[in-house]
């Protein structure tokens, strides 16, 4: 690696363990010991006592950061890498894909993948309170796709009497973003509502011709929710609802240009009773509906042969109920049993249609085993039965050993399912302006992998915070496409061929510096590889080093930050003359940088000015990603 790229390279990295939040903030939490998390047990905990790493993005960080997408927020975190396309932006986690990785909002799986993987950037920050990142094996608790890790995003509940926000951005490619929300509490109960706009227009990476890199953008999401909390009861409930409507000009291989265009629309409703059953056990139930529905047209000019116009409704329905019992002192134990039922409408799958269903049991126990030195042993385990695909196993253990109040030690093993996704199962696709099919594989296994991670944190002093983490992914029955050659073209279809391997590490520093100033520092390792082939993995860059320098004056009010991101070369396989064969070349490392400062008001005005991709990085051919812009915005709490 060039020594003149790592002087570009001063920062990138949203924080990763929420310890040092800065009370200043006008939307600063809890602090980090009382701080509650819930994905890696699926029920309420400390964060400073979560047996199983669990990584917070806070809301005092989110605002500070200025994102409005949980694309952005999680482009830099380490560990982690956003997939940038047309479509959308996709997440891959300790260098697995998009389909490994389970989205949630509110511990509910985000409807509407596209191409296998849920787009991030349609996920709205503007009523998220916290993010939790759960790294490794998560099929034991959410079963099927959390074979990486979990992100899940947690919607905020009001917390006063009567109060709004309101947030306005302009700046380039005309982008325009309003978010606002109001929210009221009483005893018992509390009511937000929120909402926002989008727009942007399309960008371009190639000004020659008049295609067109990434889409525009015009959107719009509402949302409510609604708690009750009693003695012994309560009640949560929300309803959200976005579109968005993306625009783009394609060239095809024979020269032809397409205005193409797509429009998503997301319902999404969540009722959740819970009761409090004695002092050792509290009883959860939820029923969640996600409807999530497309409209992709591809208009061919001065023609109308290669005009497609093709509609996708994708319903997905769970009722779950879960029961925490605490026995003793030593035991925290989860079990629950869920029924998840999905229905597809594409016009590209064979049949027009597919359903499934699937039933889960589910059980973790966290076992106090040792109080000094404090060990706690996790062993869980979940059996579904899918209706395609009939049982399947995923036990994990995990482990966490405080040797010192200054030192943390995690470790875990678990198996993780991945279902066929009905694309893969029934697909039938036919691009006549390039010559070439893809076919489903209704005949597709499960792909099932066997996973172990490794940690240790080091807390030296109060400002300082160490970690160096390990792991390896084993996937078997591995889903990858197949290349049939006949006199009619390019047949790909979807197989169980491939087995392939994901190792590395990370390692990462936050240190708080006087003045004002708090360093974020991490590198990452990721070696993934075909094992059919021993070739690493399409786009999976072997290097990634990611900073971010935060400073803040409180006497004046100014908040900074600047962040960026050095990316190592990553290979790829296209086929560039169409012989079958792949040619493959690397492409050349990279440099992202960023950076926002903002400036507090009285009458609680803010504000804010920010750059993005500031190194200019990004082509057309393997990082689509945003050119250069600028934002400039004011935010108010009323």
């Amino acid at each position: 690696m060039p020594w003149r790229w790592c002087l570009l390279f001063t920062a990138c990295a949203v924080p990763t363990w929420a310890w040092g939040e800065d009370a200043s903030s006008p939307d600063a939490g809890v602090e980090p010991a009382l701080q509650t998390v819930v994905t890696a047990g699926r029920s309420p905990e400390r964060l400073e006592d979560a047996p199983v790493a669990t990584e917070v993005i806070t809301r005092a960080e989110i605002v500070a950061s200025g994102v409005q997408n949980a694309a952005e927020l999680l482009a830099a975190h380490p560990g982690l890498e956003v997939l940038s396309t047309f479509s959308g932006s996709t997440l891959r986690v300790q260098g697995l894909g998009p389909e490994y990785a389970l989205i949630l909002v509110d511990g509910e799986r985000v409807n509407g993948r596209v191409g296998g993987a849920v787009d991030l950037s349609r996920l709205s920050l503007e009523d998220i309170e916290q993010v939790e990142i759960v790294k490794g094996p998560s099929s034991v608790l959410y079963g099927s796709d959390a074979v990486a890790g979990v992100v899940n995003l947690i919607t905020r509940r009001a917390r006063r009497p009567l109060g709004a926000d309101i947030r306005l951005t302009y700046g380039s490619l005309q982008q325009i973003d309003v978010d606002g929300t109001g929210e009221a509490r009483g005893e018992g109960w509390g009511v937000r509502v929120s909402g926002g706009l989008q727009r942007r227009d399309a960008y371009d990476l190639e000004p020659a011709d008049i295609g067109t890199t990434g889409s525009s953008l015009a959107g719009f999401q509402v949302s409510a929710r609604g708690d009750l909390n009693g003695e012994q009861r309560g009640l949560t409930s929300t309803v959200s609802y976005a579109r968005r409507v993306q625009r783009g000009v394609d060239l095809g291989e024979t020269g032809a240009t397409f205005d193409r265009a797509s429009r998503d629309d997301t319902l999404t409703v969540l009722l959740a009773p819970s009761w409090k059953l004695s002092d050792a056990m509290s009883l959860r139930a939820e029923a969640n509906y996600t409807g999530f529905k497309r409209r992709y047209v591809l208009d061919q000019r001065n023609a109308s042969t290669l005009d497609s116009v093709e509609d996708t409704r994708d319903q997905l329905a769970r009722l779950g109920g879960q029961l925490d019992t605490r026995l003793g002192e030593r035991h925290a134990l989860v079990s629950g049993v869920e029924f998840l039922g999905e229905h597809l409408a594409a016009d590209r799958l064979e049949g027009g249609r597919g359903r499934r269903g699937r039933a889960s049991l589910y059980a973790q126990d966290s076992w106090t085993a040792l109080l000094q030195p404090r060990l706690v042993l996790v062993p869980g385990a979940r059996l579904d039965l899918d209706s395609q695909f009939g049982p399947a196993l995923t036990p994990r253990l995990a482990l966490r050993l405080d040797p010192l109040s200054a030192l943390t030690l995690r470790a875990s093993y678990g198996w993780g399912l991945r279902a066929p996704s009905f694309q893969e199962l029934l697909l039938d696709f036919e691009n006549p302006s390039v010559g070439y099919t893809v076919r489903g594989n209704p005949d597709l296994q499960p792909e099932r992998s066997r996973s172990l991670s490794l940690s240790v944190e080091f807390r030296p002093a109060a400002p300082s915070l160490l970690w160096v983490s390990g792991f390896q992914h084993s996937l078997r029955d591995m889903i990858s496409i197949s290349l049939r050659q006949d006199a009619q073209g390019q047949n790909f279809v979807y197989t169980n061929l491939e087995r392939a391997s994901v190792r590395g590490g990370e390692l990462g520093l936050r240190q708080k510096i006087p003045g004002g100033f708090t360093v974020d520092a991490s590198y990452t390792l990721t070696d993934g590889r075909d094992r059919e082939t021993d070739q690493p993995l399409e786009g999976q860059a072997r290097h990634r080093f990611t900073s971010q320098v935060t400073w803040r004056f409180r006497p004046w009010g100014l908040e900074a930050w600047v962040r960026g991101a050095l990316v190592g070369s990553r290979p790829f396989y296209p086929d560039v003359d169409g012989d079958g064969v792949a040619d493959p070349y690397k492409a050349k490392p990279y440099v992202s940088v960023d950076a926002r400062i903002s400036q507090q008001l009285p009458a609680g005005l803010r504000l804010f000015v920010a750059g993005t991709n500031l190194a200019a990085a990004g082509n057309p051919e393997d990082l689509p990603i945003l050119p250069r812009t600028f934002q400039a915005g004011i935010s108010a709490q009323l």
